[in-house]
């Protein structure tokens, strides 16, 4: 009997752990971005402070989850001016829309890597969104690309600023 009671206790204990969220190890993740600038040239930046949890087992992707935000804020392209404007209200609006936050729908595995489906919360605006992403290590290295329009960031047309932002996505978690 107490065999078996201790069993079970080991038992749902890895149950818990296989079915726990892990948390986000915030200082060593973050988004990068590259978006066209005049045509010619390409604006690079990133974003950290990322926060949120992830429930991902390679062995059971049915019950992978994700939800995860950004500090807008964060934003740094390495000139201030130029930080200064994409966080006022022409661009990202940090004061107004303080996070960009991405939960999942779907995970499926696509042979060598994973694809994960969900909803992209940016500037008031909400989009479907799908992020192909690897995982080794704890460590997911994920890539999207996204219409800056979709989410009504920056001017209408095209020429100063590319509509198409280049994402790459590092998330550690514990």
């Amino acid at each position: 009997m107490m065999k078996r009671l201790m069993f079970l206790a080991v038992l749902m204990g890895a149950f818990q752990f296989l079915c726990s969220s892990q948390n986000i190890i915030s200082d060593k993740s973050n988004i990068e971005f590259r978006v066209a600038n005049l045509g010619a040239n390409k604006v690079k930046g990133n974003f950290s402070g990322m926060t949120g949890s992830v429930n991902f087992d390679p062995k059971n992707i049915s019950a992978a989850s994700f939800d995860v935000c950004i500090d807008a804020a964060t934003l740094d392209t390495r000139m201030k001016k130029r930080d200064a404007v994409l966080k006022g209200p022409k661009y990202f609006d940090v004061e107004t829309y303080p996070e960009i936050c991405f939960r999942s729908k779907s995970v499926t595995s696509t042979g060598m890597s994973y694809k994960v489906t969900g909803t992209l919360s940016m500037h008031g605006e909400r989009q479907e969104a799908e992020i192909i992403f690897n995982y080794s290590r704890k460590t997911f290295t994920g890539k999207l690309k996204v219409n800056r329009q979709d989410y009504k960031l920056g001017p209408s047309s095209g020429v100063l600023v590319g509509k198409q932002v280049d994402i790459t996505i590092t998330c550690v978690i514990e």
